[in-house]
């Protein structure tokens, strides 16, 4: 089962190196954290805060290739923790209306999913190993 989630907050640290961001169960008050790298932040940052770029940066260029391959990028899933490291997809419509499931860092995906406004979800077996109960709900 997928849960909606939405990205609450981004943490980039020049002074420690980690870069932390933070998802919430939309519905709800379930949260955990995903260590990103620097590089995913800034562009994560950039996306959620409309930055324009002159050129297309990387994610940008997948968007494009989605899109003028006659796709739609409808959602990002992170779908399964292993060893500690999360593992996702991005959910693309194909020009026949099947979704394609292509495999993705969840960082990646949730950089794809600020800049297209498509929903994240995550896999309800993932939540129950990584989150906690938010107290100020």
């Amino acid at each position: 089962m997928m849960v909606e989630m939405e990205l609450v907050e981004i943490v980039i640290s020049g002074t420690t190196g980690h870069q932390v961001i933070f998802l919430q169960e939309k519905e709800g008050s379930r949260n955990f954290p995903i260590f990103i790298g620097l590089f995913e932040a800034d562009a994560m940052d950039d996306a959620v805060k409309g930055s324009p770029h002159t050129r297309p940066m990387t994610h940008d260029l997948i968007l494009n290739c989605i899109r003028d391959l006659g796709g739609d990028l409808t959602g990002v899933y992170v779908d399964e923790l292993r060893n500690d490291v999360f593992h996702g997809k991005l959910l693309v419509r194909d020009g026949n209306g099947e979704t394609i499931r292509i495999d993705t860092r969840p960082s990646d995906a949730i950089v794809l999913a600020a800049k297209a406004n498509v929903p994240i979800y995550v896999a309800e077996d993932v939540l129950s190993v990584t989150t906690k109960e938010d107290d100020d709900s």
